[in-house]
């Protein structure tokens, strides 16, 4: 005789399961939905398993996110310095400071002063030199370079250079400090000049200038006084001394600049100005457009002319020949 073993209608019902039961399996139902479709090899794994599978691709989830952030830094820290170079555009737009810089012409150096050249004197302009025939007519060269000294020590072997004036201007309506100018990019290599002519003066001629000593130490050289009137000053570092006020409507202020070069040698170089503005803020500038150049003249020894004469014998040539194209009137 067989027993029937289906539930009577008088067996207990099961009880409901309670709202956060469902919420619960359906949670669990859709996760297990979503994971197996975003993670297919967790798909019919063990519990464990599944859970180092997740593990593993949430930490390369976070590896991805750091490498997104840290590309993220970088262009920001891009867009950071093109924006540092727009403001230091913006900055030269609104003239904060810059620079006119034109070379003195060689008729208008005054004794003592120097004459270089690139190609070697004929006997006859020797001959010239010696009975006071101007200068600048003596030489072979188109343009012979004119070139001062600047020895702040007696002890210092003979430097020389040609000289610049900057004209310093600001268009600022606020006020610009300039507190110091160094001389740059200094290179140097050896001088092609084989003729110098020396003019003495009667007197000595002082230049209220700035001198830079391209050669005297590394990488850079700051402005010295080079007026040598200046008992207290001459050789030391101008703007130790001075500053220079710019804008707020003030006129441009001239600075005569003298890059000095050791003799036999020729260098290139930058002018670098520091400033102030009024809020505090501190700036710089690159003040010439073209490199600045400075000639040593011929190195001494075998193959170099040396030559000398004095303003008095080459006045008394140009009174002589006033119609001379380089005499002084």
């Amino acid at each position: 005789m067989s027993v029937n073993q289906d539930a009577g209608p008088d067996q207990p019902d099961q009880p409901d399961p309670s709202r956060w039961q469902r919420i619960g399996e359906w949670l669990k139902r859709e996760g297990k939905f979503v994971a197996d479709n975003l993670h297919p090899q967790s798909a019919g794994q063990p519990r464990g398993r599944r859970a180092a599978l997740w593990a593993g691709g949430l930490i390369g989830v976070v590896v991805l996110a750091v490498i997104g952030l840290l590309i993220s830094l970088q262009f920001a820290g891009r867009e950071l310095a093109a924006t540092d170079g727009a403001q230091g555009a913006l900055d030269e737009e609104k003239g904060y400071v810059h620079a006119s810089i034109r070379p003195q012409a060689i008729e208008s150096y005054e004794a003592p002063w120097s004459v270089f050249s690139a190609t070697s004197l004929s006997q006859r302009q020797v001959t010239g030199i010696k009975r006071g025939e101007y200068t600048a007519e003596v030489f072979r060269d188109k343009d012979p370079i004119g070139a001062v000294t600047f020895d702040p020590l007696v002890t210092t072997p003979p430097n020389f250079g040609q000289i610049y004036f900057v004209d310093l201007v600001s268009d600022s309506s606020s006020m610009v400090t300039v507190t110091d100018i160094d001389a740059v990019n200094i290179r140097c290599r050896p001088s092609t000049m084989v003729a110098r002519l020396d003019i003495a003066a009667d007197g000595t001629s002082a230049i209220d200038a700035v001198a830079f000593p391209l050669q005297d130490g590394e990488g850079s050289a700051n402005a010295f006084i080079s007026d040598v009137n200046d008992e207290k000053y001459y050789g030391s570092e101008y703007f130790n001394h001075k500053t220079i006020e710019l804008g707020g409507g003030a006129e441009h202020q001239t600075l005569s600049v003298l890059g000095v070069a050791h003799v036999g040698s020729y260098c290139s170089w930058d002018l670098l100005a520091k400033f102030t503005t009024d809020d505090g803020e501190e700036h710089r500038k690159r003040l010439n457009k073209q490199p600045l150049t400075s000639e040593g003249g011929p190195a001494e020894g075998p193959g170099t002319q040396r030559l000398s004469t004095n303003s008095q014998i080459m006045s008394e040539w140009c009174q002589r020949k006033p119609d001379s194209a380089r005499c002084h009137p």
